[in-house]
C-alpha cells in the first residue's frame, strides 16, 4: 500500500477544512454573511454575521490522529476569543466521528459558556448537538 492510498485528516469527510467548508455553506443558506478571513493568522476558523445583528465566531475540528487534544484545542481557541459582546455566539463545529471528544465537557458547561455544539457528519448534513441554536 502506498502513502497516496491512505486517509489524510488534511482532506476529505473528516477533515477539518471540509467541516469548514460544509458548515460555512449552511450558515450561508440561512442568510449568514461570511467574513473572508485570511489563509493563516491569530483568527477563528469561521466568522459570520446575520442580517439580525448577531455575530459568529467558531472553531472547527475535523477527525486526527489526535482528535481529543484537538477538540481541547478548540475550546482553548473558542475561550480565548470571547469578549464581552452581547451578540455574539460562539460555535465548535466537528466532524460527527469526533463529537465524544467535543462532548468531554458536559453540556451544561458549554451553555454557562455560550458555546453551540454542532457536527457535520460524512455525507456533508449539519446538526445541531446543543446549546444556542443559529437559525
Amino acid at each position: 500500500m502506498s502513502n497516496s492510498d491512505l486517509w489524510s485528516p488534511i482532506n476529505g469527510p473528516g477533515s477539518e477544512a471540509t467541516v469548514v467548508e460544509v458548515f460555512s455553506a449552511w450558515l450561508a443558506e440561512r442568510g449568514w454573511t461570511l467574513t473572508k478571513l485570511p489563509a493563516h493568522g491569530n483568527h477563528p476558523d469561521i466568522e459570520a454575521r446575520h442580517p439580525d445583528g448577531r455575530r459568529l465566531v467558531g472553531e472547527a475540528k475535523g477527525f486526527s490522529r489526535d482528535s481529543g487534544t484537538d477538540l481541547d484545542t478548540g475550546y482553548g481557541q473558542l475561550l480565548r476569543r470571547m469578549k464581552d459582546e452581547a451578540d455574539t455566539i460562539y460555535v465548535l463545529v466537528v466532524a460527527k466521528t469526533v463529537v465524544r471528544f467535543a462532548q468531554r465537557v458536559p453540556s451544561e458547561v458549554r451553555s454557562r459558556l455560550g458555546i453551540a455544539l454542532y457536527t457535520v457528519d460524512a455525507q456533508g448534513k449539519v446538526e445541531h448537538v446543543d446549546g444556542p441554536a443559529l437559525g
